[in-house]
């Protein structure tokens, strides 16, 4: 989780009242955060939320308290600056996209540059992971003549000073000889070219996601006007953090000002903080949150959250900033309910009926499957439930459709997992320096799309797999049949053909007519996607099926 430091006078300054520190420690509360700690003037606060990059910063605190004061939707007025940023064609295949602003009459003190400087490298660290999927560059606009063109260029034709250096460095040395090129140089792997921002002049300001120049780069507290970018390859997370850096710098006065970015004969005006729309209904949010609150109280709750909402009636409808990407359910938004209503303040019920926890039947019969394979001499681990198509299909050699997260913050953590194998495969590559052989399993829940109202199921699965120097096919149809042994149950093995195996030694497992998974040799081409260097063997079958059986 995310931890920053705030200065408290700066704090309360934002805030526009004067608040103890133990106030402040519960107040926190409502911005998802604790206080960690107190040194002097600087308050250490822990933040628990990795979805609210807006919340990142003391702007982002102080916003959230101070709207239990003064209740409603915050409002950014952007003008136009008549800049414009133009998008060379050359970025396409090594970082395609751009989004900028302009922020004016900035007074940058000590806790200003403190704050932007935290702020940028949390939501560059954080969110952009690790400036991969977002870098953020902040300038000095005076600086900077325009239009500034985002392109390519090859490492060696790119020279200029980079940031605190003195001398003029090319880019391929800084990749290989500044600590910013060694720390971030691998993220332009196999480009060829680099990216950079050059202003009308052809000054270098950036080579993002490295390091800016030292000419436009170095903000301090002279600094006026600023001139921000951010680089990646989706626009919606680079809207996201751009309205983040430039909200907080509204908090601090700042005047917001467009740019027009300019994709061949596309043009879009960034910033855009027009307001995101949502809708909830009353008796849902009662149902899930069990306060049994009429649609006025709701209203002033959200208000208190920074909603802006209308009842219409028995639904809310809601605007909420444009820095928040985290509203995908109405669950989102009754969660901000419950925090501004006060989690303390929710009364709990007592039971009306005294029972006796237990398992399901369901749970106790994968409980059991758990044992047959630990008893086998299997050794379990669990892997994440997210991942990517490219795991679950590319690397597998096979394809299909997977429930996909709408605003992922990462393409590694995109889908929810469909199978199991590609995780047991994962987790052998990552482990190859340990000793062989390895005979690992997995019972875990997939997640496949369905005609719901999540429009998705989950199901129970598991996985085994065998890994050595030597390994065959016998070493996994052996723990199989000792699995169904052990459960009392007959299984049928018919050949077939699965791209994640060799042919000729891959079957189908059928119970009761059934297909519930399939065993065989991994394929040679699999192995080397998950830079195996050892023959792998392998099973996996839906237990929900082999459940239904049993009953």
């Amino acid at each position: 989780m995310p931890k920053i430091d705030v200065s408290y006078k700066d704090l309360c300054s934002l805030i526009g009242r004067k608040i103890s520190p133990e106030q402040i420690s519960d107040e926190l509360l409502y911005a998802k955060s604790e206080l960690d700690g107190v040194d002097g003037d600087i308050l250490k606060i822990d933040i628990k939320d990795t979805n609210r990059p807006d919340l990142w910063s003391a702007e982002g605190i102080a916003r959230e308290i101070r709207a239990r004061y003064r209740p409603g939707m915050p409002k950014y007025a952007v003008k136009k600056s008549g800049m414009s940023v133009i998008v060379d064609g050359s970025v396409n295949n090594v970082r395609p996209f751009t989004a900028c602003a302009i922020v004016k009459g900035i007074r940058i003190t000590s806790s200003v540059m403190s704050q932007l400087l935290q702020l940028q490298e949390k939501v560059a660290g954080t969110f952009g992971r690790n400036r991969k999927e977002v870098a953020i560059g902040v300038y000095d606009l005076d600086k900077i003549k325009f239009p500034v063109t985002f392109k390519a260029m090859k490492p060696e034709d790119i020279r200029f000073v980079p940031l605190a250096s003195r001398d003029k460095m090319s880019a391929f040395d800084i990749i290989k000889k500044h600590p910013k090129g060694k720390e971030f140089g691998h993220l332009l792997d196999g480009k060829g070219l680099c990216p950079v921002f050059a202003d009308a002049d052809e000054e270098i300001l950036s080579v993002p996601p490295i390091i800016n120049s030292n000419h436009s780069g170095n903000v301090n507290e002279n600094t006026k006007n600023l001139f921000i970018e951010c680089s990646g390859f989706d626009l919606r997370f680079l809207n996201t953090a751009l309205n983040v850096m430039v909200a907080a710098l509204s908090e601090r006065g700042g005047m917001l000002y467009s740019v027009n970015v300019m994709y061949g004969k596309k043009n879009i005006a960034t910033p855009d903080l027009t307001p995101k729309s949502f809708s909830i209904t009353v008796d849902y949010v009662n149902k899930i949150s069990g306060l049994g609150l009429p649609a006025k109280d709701m209203s002033k709750l959200l208000e208190k959250s920074l909603y802006a909402p209308k009842i219409s009636g028995k639904q809310i409808d809601v605007l909420y900033p444009a820095y928040r990407q985290d509203i995908m359910h109405e669950r989102d938004v009754i969660e901000d309910i419950i925090i501004s209503y006060g989690f303390n303040n929710v009364k709990p019920d007592s039971p009306k009926l005294i029972t006796k926890g237990k398992l399901t039947e369901k749970q106790a019969f994968i409980e059991k499957v758990t044992n047959i394979m630990t008893g086998a001499g299997f050794q379990e681990i669990l892997s994440y439930t997210l991942t990517s198509a490219d795991n679950l299909y590319a690397k597998m050699g096979t394809n299909g459709n997977a429930a996909e997260i709408e605003n992922p913050v990462s393409a590694n953590w995109s889908v929810l997992r469909t199978w199991l194998l590609p995780g047991l495969l994962e987790f052998l590559g990552k482990n190859q320096h340990i000793e062989y052989p390895h005979d690992i399993f997995e019972t875990g829940t997939c997640v496949l799309l369905a005609n719901t109202e999540t429009r998705s199921r989950d199901i129970p699965k598991l996985a085994a797999a065998v890994s050595a120097s030597t390994v065959n096919y016998e070493a996994i149809s052996s723990t199989l049949d000792a699995l169904f042994r052990n459960l009392g149950m007959k299984y049928i093995l018919k050949a077939c053909v699965h791209p994640s195996f060799i042919e000729g030694r891959t079957a189908e497992i059928i119970v009761g007519n059934k297909v519930i998974g399939y065993i065989g040799e991994i394929h040679p081409q699999v192995l080397n996607n998950w830079s195996l260097e050892k023959p792998v063997v392998a099973f996996e079958i839906g237990l929900e099926e082999i459940f239904q059986c049993v009953e």
